[in-house]
């Protein structure tokens, strides 16, 4: 068996996920009522490959390794008969870092 350090990919999905619809800004920071609610349907993949860096903060009391790489988020939100769905051409990822971290009493 091979390990690659740095290489892998990961998926994460999130279905059927109810959240609320506050129709503005306003209404929502000033805790005014949902006027409905959305469905929300989420998949984000992560492809690592990237450069693999050692950090350390002790200013801020941790330490750790992030891989960079390259992700890709798709979803649907739906609310009664409406439907948006993620324009998913020339995505963009402007940071894809996955990191193991050490900190608090774990910091050395």
């Amino acid at each position: 068996m091979a390990v690659s350090p740095g290489r892998g990919r990961a998926t994460w999905t999130l279905e059927d996920f109810e959240i609320p619809d506050y129709h503005d800004i306003v209404n929502s920071l000033t805790h005014g009522a949902a006027v409905g609610v959305g469905v929300v349907d989420m998949l984000m993949t992560w492809s690592g490959g990237g450069a693999a860096t050692e950090v350390r903060d002790a200013a801020n009391g941790f330490t750790g390794r992030k891989v960079t790489g390259t992700s890709h988020i798709s979803f649907t939100v739906q609310m009664g008969g409406f439907s948006f769905t993620a324009d998913e051409s020339g995505q963009t990822s402007l940071a894809s870092e996955v990191w193991k971290e050490r900190n608090g009493t774990f910091f050395s």
